[in-house]
């Protein structure tokens, strides 16, 4: 004769960043501070597009510095 296998418990729910559990009805992650409210559905804030945008100011930025030394000497 088996033993009726039990329900597990239901999962408490967790951070869609980080993974730490939340407690229930909180809005905000207390380990990394992101708000819940979107969840899963939110969007990335580093599409390619923008990565390639902020490398590319970031090398320019560098550029213009290189400039400048050169020049001042």
């Amino acid at each position: 004769m088996s033993t009726p296998a039990q329900p597990d418990a239901p999962a408490s729910p967790r951070c869609v960043l980080c993974n730490a559990p939340l407690v229930d009805g909180t809005t905000r992650c207390r380990s990394c501070g992101l708000y819940q409210q979107l969840g899963a559905r939110r969007p990335n804030p580093f599409t390619r597009g923008s990565l390639w945008a902020l490398a590319g100011m970031l090398l320019a930025v560098y550029v213009i510095a290189l400039v400048i030394v050169s020049l001042a000497r």
